[in-house]
Formats: C-alpha cells, structure tokens, sequence
C-alpha cells in the first residue's frame, strides 16, 4: 500500500507493507452459528473469515471474550478488528471497517400457542400493545426507547428464549439464524412451536470492525478487501454458505 504525504513543498512517497505470513489477532463472542469456539471452524462468519486471511497469505489468530472487552481490545490497538459488526455512524467515527462480509436479518420470534394470527407492523410504534423481550446491549436499545415501547430486557438470547418459553412476554427481537440455532439447541423437539414475524426488524452487512492503531491497520484491511473479492469470485465464499445451508 502506498502513501502520499505533503510536507512543505516536497511530496514523499512511502510504502507500507505487510509481511506474507504476518499473524493477525482478531476478536469475536459467542454469537452461533456466525461464531462460536464451540463449532467447527468457528461458526461460517469465522469460517470465512479464515478464508479471507489464507487467500491474502496472513496467518490469522482468533481470541474469544465478551464483546465489551472486544471493543476495549480494539480501542487499545491490540487486535486488528473485532467480528461481526454492522456499520454505524458512531462507529465509523472511531472504527474503519472491511467490505460486508455476510448479511443479518433481525426478527421478532414468537410462540405459536401465544400468538394465533400473523402480527402486522410498519413502525415500532405499532408493537406497544405487546410484551416484548431483548438483550441488554444490542443495537435495538436505543430504537425500542424511542418507539416507547417497554422492554423486559436480558444478559443473552438464551435467557429470552427461555423467558419467551416460559411465557414472560409475546415476542423476543433477536437475529434470525441465532434465534433458530438457540431453538433447535434448547427445544430440539418444539421447534414448530415457535414463529417468526414476515416482517424483519432490520436488515444489515456485517463487517470486521478495524482499529485503526493497530500497526499496518490500513494495509491489511486493503489486503483483506482484495482477498474478500477473490474468495468470492473463485467460489470458495459460496462453497462456505453451502456447508452451513445459508443462502447467499
């Protein structure tokens, strides 16, 4: 990678590189089936991710803690990036982030015994008659206090399936392939006893969220983009999907 400085009236041409077979620490939390060190390969996001780093010749190294102390990490350059992450104002103010890697579908799932007739909504405002669950720390947080909506928030999904199971509220928001992963774990034998509402609760790119004082920041992640695009094209993306029957 190559950058322009201007100093004075000189113009000065510097090359950074990163070194074939650097290793790379990333970070990432328990968040199945995108990542988990309880999966083989760590789940499809990570799985691609690994990808990614072999195709731009980078060894890449995974730790895993709760996402706060990813972030931390991140702020104090001592990791390259944290995953998966969707792209924000706020971070993007703080944070560079990769090319989006994989899409997320946020869903409101219900019991079918509780809910008999489909639930149609256009604003979060139009939900306030029910009793709906969360976890503490999501990006929905911010959303659900605005719309006014009363929220009976938890420490994890699996606590608000649990809640949800037990009859705690109507609806539970949570991301749509880690609901359905946390059902067949938890209820293997009841899984028709749960639905989803047509209507998603939001639809985003995950990405690797960059630090940007990480050393050679910005030449891995031009690295990384490129290596991205190539897995892509010479089908290597789409044979990971395949492996964990997720749609392109």
């Amino acid at each position: 990678m190559k950058k322009v400085l201007l100093v004075g009236c000189l113009i000065l041409l510097v090359t950074v590189s990163v070194n074939a077979g650097q290793k790379v620490t990333l970070v990432t939390d328990e968040w199945e089936p995108y990542t988990s060190n309880k999966m083989e390969g760590y789940g499809f996001f990570t799985e691609i991710v690994t990808a990614i780093f072999k195709e731009a010749g980078l060894e890449v190294e995974y730790q895993f803690f709760p996402w706060k102390r990813c972030e931390l990490n991140l702020r104090n350059g001592t990791v390259f990036a944290a995953f998966p992450y969707k792209m924000t104002e706020g971070r993007k103010a703080t944070y560079d982030f990769s090319d989006a890697i994989a899409n997320s579908t946020g869903r409101f799932f219900y019991l079918k015994s509780r809910i008999k007739s489909e639930v149609t909504w256009e604003k979060l405002e139009d939900l306030k008659s029910y009793k709906i669950g969360g976890t503490r720390g999501y990006w929905y947080e911010k959303e659900f206090n605005t719309a006014g909506l009363i929220i009976d928030y938890g420490t994890s999904d699996k606590l608000g399936f649990k809640k949800l199971k037990g009859g705690r509220f109507d609806l539970l928001a949570t991301e749509e392939l880690v609901g359905w992963e946390l059902i067949k774990k938890l209820y293997p034998n009841e899984i028709d006893d749960f639905g989803i509402m047509k209507q998603p609760l939001n639809k985003d790119e995950l990405r690797l969220m960059i630090s940007r004082v990480y050393p050679d920041s910005a030449a891995i992640t031009e690295k990384v983009n490129t290596a991205l695009q190539r897995i892509k094209d010479n089908g290597v993306y789409s044979a990971i999907l395949k492996k964990y029957k997720i749609a392109e």
